[in-house]
């Protein structure tokens, strides 16, 4: 499941990416691909993961701008670990412009990464299906409040006994 919060282009001297932010899936055991178009660029592109400790492909893109000015689509593949468990990853997808050799430009699109192990909940995630959870202080306030109206109930059925004899 691809969603992407914003359609804008991320900008540089020229260059474009689009999205300017995406969020998405990855299974532990699978991957998941992501497509980018990029604006007014002819060159390589490479491209590397910021805060996200997943291996992305390819490494570097050639593109060649089109001359009607359509943008080029990119597409990228990011590839689960099953061993980083449930984590969501607020990271960027780095892009450096190279040309001749050297880097020209670059751009980073904010990425979100739901990495999900199967069974395994997000963090946060409530393993139930309304996505409810409440903290261990909120049970024992629970356990507490009932234990005092057990009390309460057999503390007045003593004094009714009581006063009976």
């Amino acid at each position: 499941m691809l969603v992407l919060i914003c359609a804008a282009p991320a900008l540089a001297q020229g260059m474009g990416i689009s999205p300017g932010t995406v969020e998405f899936d990855v299974p532990a055991e699978g991957s998941a691909t992501v497509e980018f178009l990029v604006h007014d660029f002819s060159g390589d592109l490479q491209i590397s993961l910021e805060d996200i400790p997943l291996t992305v492909e390819p490494e570097t893109v050639h593109v060649t701008a089109s001359e009607d000015g359509t943008p080029v689509e990119v597409e990228l593949t990011f590839y689960g670990d099953e061993s980083l468990g449930s984590q969501v990853f607020n990271g960027k997808i780095r892009f450096l412009a190279l040309t001749g050799g050297t880097i020209a430009t670059g751009i980073k699109v904010r990425a979100t990464v739901n990495h999900i192990v199967a069974g395994q909940p997000l963090p946060g995630e409530a393993a139930g299906s309304d996505g409810f959870s409440m903290p261990l202080w909120g049970w024992i306030v629970i356990g507490i409040a009932a234990l005092a109206l057990v009390i309460l109930i057999i503390s007045r059925m003593l004094r009714v006994e009581v006063r009976r004899r």
